[in-house]
């Protein structure tokens, strides 16, 4: 990617512009130091500006964009080249608005996007389904953007010079568990080392839209962004205790009144029980009209609301909360409806914490993860009770709900506490 953008046909035009991207800086310095190698005394380095600066007044710069609104710093810049290094440790959705700033004025010079990638990482899913599943390899295809794309396999055998001055590192890649190395040795991009939601079964879990009985009970769960998409799912639960999510919202730039009256107008005809939401609204005075000033989020959502339904505050403990997900698919008590599209993309794409395995890696799209997280919780009952849809609707208030949730939060520490 670094020498690709030296070209020669657009490095002598002033106006030329380029930024290569990783997703966290320190993974950004192994090519910063490749380029003060390879450039040095042909451009001159802006240590500032993370910048090369060549004769011509072309530039190369280097970004990157860790979290999911870092993407925002890069608003309304011209690059006619951009370069990704390890695409998969992207997002989608950072990958779809950065490629928008990659534009040209000057009519001499063409737009290009290269990436490297290998199998694996928060992008695994995404980036396979586009460039690489249905494509031949070296072959060109054109979307319905009329953009062109090429997908280049390339493995180790391909890079004479590594296995020549390091030739135990064949070795090391074949000693590898079975999918680290048939991902990293072979550039198999049907296995996906590190996904959290092993249980997630496309063909079990997906489920063509049907009707939903009128004595289902049906919620709303929520997980709130504005910088990046809020995630809102509709749920229903049948007489036996399954969960179906028929419906949702995916969005970004949503404020909290405009977010209410897509709910309330999403859910008409409907008896909602009650929407269950990421504690954070309940404190957040920050993404709501100066007019609001000084209520949450989760205030001015249920002034909109009104007496629909009540807004509850979910729970937010992360571990018991991702074994109570697993629980479900696993016990295949959970079915998401294949018109749910956004969920189905982002959802089985998640991926272990590196520094905290038994978490969910929250560099990834974890927005419809943190939504089914919290629905999910809100059903919880303590040993004694039992899903009874014969009782009387107090016993199924969100507020019951919490209260038997408290008590059996509450058994729960008393008995670590006795061990």
């Amino acid at each position: 990617m670094l020498w690709d953008f030296v070209d020669p046909q657009y490095i002598e035009v002033p106006d030329y512009r380029g930024i290569i991207f990783r997703r966290s800086f320190p993974r950004l310095r192994e090519l910063i130091d490749r380029s003060l190698k390879w450039f040095h005394g042909i451009a001159d380095w802006q240590k500032g500006d993370r910048c090369w600066v060549f004769p011509s007044g072309a530039k190369l710069y280097f970004g990157h964009c860790l979290y999911e609104e870092s993407k925002y710093d890069y608003q309304g810049h011209e690059y006619q080249y951009m370069g990704f290094d390890q695409l998969e440790e992207f997002t989608e959705s950072q990958y779809d608005f950065l490629k928008v700033q990659a534009r040209t004025s000057n009519p001499k010079l063409k737009v290009r996007i290269r990436s490297t990638g290998n199998p694996g990482g928060v992008g695994h899913l995404w980036v396979k389904r586009t460039f690489i599943d249905n494509k031949v390899p070296m072959q060109i295809y054109k979307n319905h953007l009329d953009l062109t794309s090429i997908f280049i396999p390339a493995k180790i055998y391909d890079n004479p010079s590594l296995i020549d001055n390091d030739p135990t590192y064949v070795k090391r890649l074949e000693n590898l568990p079975e999918k680290e190395r048939r991902a990293l040795l072979e550039g198999d991009w049907n296995v996906f080392s590190g996904q959290y939601f092993r249980e997630w079964i496309p063909s079990q879990h997906i489920v063509e839209p049907h009707y939903i009985p009128n004595h289902c009970i049906k919620f709303i769960g929520g997980d709130y962004g504005f910088k990046s998409p809020s995630s809102i799912g509709w749920y229903a639960i049948d007489a036996d205790g399954n969960v179906t999510r028929y419906k949702e919202i995916y969005k970004e730039g949503l404020h909290y009144d405009t977010l209410a009256q897509m709910l309330l107008d999403m859910s008409e005809g409907e008896d909602i029980r009650y929407a269950v939401f990421d504690p954070s609204i309940f404190g957040d005075k920050q993404h709501h009209k100066e007019a609001k000033e000084g209520k949450s989020g989760a205030e001015i959502m249920q002034e909109i609301i009104g007496d629909k339904f009540p807004i509850m505050r979910g729970d937010n403990r992360r571990l018991e909360g991702w074994a109570n997900v697993r629980q479900y698919l696993k016990d295949d008590r959970f079915k998401v409806f294949s018109t749910c599209t956004a969920f189905i993309k982002t959802f089985p794409a998640n991926i272990h914490d590196e520094k905290r395995p038994e978490d969910l890696d929250t560099n990834g799209e974890d927005h419809s993860a943190d939504e089914t997280r919290y629905s999910l919780a809100s059903l919880r009952l303590d040993e004694k009770a039992e899903i009874n849809f014969t009782v009387t609707a107090d016993y199924w208030s969100p507020w019951a709900v919490m209260e038997r949730n408290k008590k059996a939060r509450e058994k729960h520490f008393k008995y670590q506490a006795r061990r």
